[in-house]
């Protein structure tokens, strides 16, 4: 597998994690047009490399990038849920090292506000960077 494959695999595996599926909360990528399974509460991940270089010549490539999810949930509720997501988020996320050694960094959370194709759903963004050295 390439760089980004390797880095796409690890980001994706965490959310199979026992942690992660024992708190019931659907992630769903970013372009996703399905079925949402709860409609008052889910995740959109979006995995953005923004950078690729090799060090030297012949040696392995460097991709860095940003991992951005965003967080639905009702309306009305404050920010609440919304920050204890992000806490699960960075139990599962923050400073870990990955499987194909796919680092991730430390996050912060935006709040957006009122969702644009739903108002009855409030969201934010959680945002972590990620670097890997590849092939």
């Amino acid at each position: 597998m390439g760089t980004y494959a390797n880095a796409l695999t690890d980001i994706n595996g965490l959310f199979t994690q026992s942690y992660w599926t024992g708190q019931n909360i659907a992630i769903y990528p970013d372009n996703y047009y399905g079925t949402i399974s709860n409609p008052n509460e889910y995740l959109r991940l979006s995995v953005l490399p923004s950078t690729s270089e090799n060090m030297e010549y012949g040696s392995k490539k460097r991709l860095s990038g940003t991992i951005i999810i965003k967080i639905l949930v009702k309306s009305g509720e404050g920010q609440t849920r919304i920050l204890a997501i992000a806490d699960i988020l960075d139990i599962l996320m923050q400073r870990k090292v990955l499987t194909n050694n796919t680092e991730l960094g430390t996050s912060y959370t935006t709040m957006d506000g009122l969702d644009s194709a739903n108002q009855s759903l409030y969201s934010a963004k959680y945002i972590i960077p990620f670097k890997i050295h590849g092939e």
